[in-house]
């Protein structure tokens, strides 16, 4: 159970500084690798390799992760996830440091299916711990602060790391990198969890509650689907095309690099804002604010300087961050905790399961028909599956829930 009201905010904190380690241990790693394979010889085909490696093997663990947060002690999963990130990235730094010209490009994928591998892992279990720690009330506060944490370290880690690879090279950021995992695993060892945790007779029953805790709340699996829309559309737009776009116009790469820190901007400008709105219907808020989510596409799409795409990017990352709060907030006041895990693993699947053909099929109809059309799509199918959300009553009358659920499975 959550600890009590006033007794939270200390282990809540040496979470916090846990999880930010992590963090920059893991955006270290990945700035650092790609750049590491093309210096070891690879070329663009070997870092797509690495990449999907790593978004592959986290798809695949994530069923199994779910369940593993909702049966073993939570504090443990954390801190055996960051020891093996830690030993995998300082085993990449070591052999970059002892031979960079020979290391083979198995090395690169085994570290990018760790890494994947202990992201599955983490992210249920840790949103277990969010609800293990804060109590119901203060759980959109603790949200805030941890996506506070999240998006200061996407905006200082990366430029970070570039200055210290050309510095001193990627294998001694590597071994930094390894180095932020191991202080995370000390630091979150320190979290007073429970140690033993019930589970069911089998694997398969566990895997099969979780999925009925999803389909028994409309709010949650209509909310989910469109998501499993939204994102891949959103990232074929943002992540794909949009580089694709500023690549074509003068100065375009120098204000695409100020659109995406604008982008992020606007997510700590959500956590802020986060940190006080709390809206009485968190799902209707949720989707209200998701409706400028592909403002930024639209603007792309138009054939005007980029930057007037900068405040579109940070109404977006604003409106994205806010809309990940309250529903991560929902998600911990209406599901049991001990069922948190697999909802959220479930939840985490879902919106990766189409990315790859998002990027796939918008890069492969955007060379035959242009950008701009298949931004205009992603925008009309992103605003279409966030408007439909509108229609489904759970979702508009959804209120906090300040006491636990319960046991049960349904509403």
């Amino acid at each position: 159970m959550p600890a009590a009201a006033q007794s939270w905010r200390g282990p809540f904190l040496r979470y916090l500084a846990g999880r930010g380690l992590s963090l920059a241990g893991s955006t270290l790693a990945t700035i650092v690798l790609a750049f590491a394979v093309l210096d070891a010889g690879g070329d663009a085909f070997a870092v797509g390799l690495v990449l999907t490696t790593s978004v592959l093997t986290q798809a695949l663990g994530l069923p199994v992760a779910g369940v593993l947060a909702d049966r073993a002690p939570r504090r443990r999963v954390v801190v055996a996830a960051n020891v093996a990130l830690a030993v995998a990235q300082t085993t990449m730094g070591l052999l970059l440091v002892i031979a960079p010209d020979r290391v083979p490009m198995v090395a690169f994928v085994a570290a990018a299916a760790v890494s994947g591998a202990a992201a599955a892992a983490t992210k249920p279990a840790l949103q277990g711990i969010v609800v293990e720690l804060v109590p119901p009330e203060s759980r959109q506060s603790a949200n805030a602060w941890h996506r506070l944490v999240v998006n200061v370290a996407r905006v200082g880690v990366p430029g970070l790391g570039g200055v210290l690879a050309a510095a001193v090279g990627f294998g001694p950021v590597l071994i930094g990198a390894g180095a932020a995992f191991v202080a995370s695993a000390v630091v979150l060892a320190t979290l007073p969890l429970g140690v033993v945790r019930a589970a069911p007779a089998t694997w398969w029953a566990d895997a099969r509650e979780g999925g009925a805790a999803v389909a028994g709340r409309t709010w949650m699996w209509t909310y989910l689907l469109s998501g499993a829309v939204g994102v891949p559309l959103w990232l074929a737009g943002y992540q794909l095309l949009g580089p694709v776009i500023a690549a074509q116009r003068p100065a375009g790469l120098q204000f695409w690099g100020w659109a995406v820190s604008a982008f992020v901007v606007g997510m700590l400008a959500g956590s802020l804002v986060a940190l006080r709105w709390r809206p009485r219907r968190p799902m209707l808020a949720t989707v209200a604010v998701l409706l400028a989510w592909p403002l930024p596409l639209a603007v792309l799409a138009l054939d005007v300087h980029l930057a007037w795409v900068l405040v579109p990017m940070a109404i977006s990352g604003l409106a994205l961050d806010l809309s990940i709060v309250f529903f991560e907030t929902a998600r911990q006041q209406h599901v049991p905790e001990r069922l948190i895990g697999r909802v959220t693993s479930i939840g985490q699947l879902s919106e990766l399961a189409l990315v790859p053909v998002g990027y796939l099929l918008g890069g492969s109809v955007a060379d035959r028909i242009g950008p701009a059309p298949v931004l205009w799509g992603c925008v009309a199918g992103l605003v279409g599956c966030t408007a439909a959300l509108f229609a489904v009553r759970d979702i508009r009358t959804l209120t906090w829930r300040l006491e636990p659920e319960g046991h049960k499975v349904g509403r």
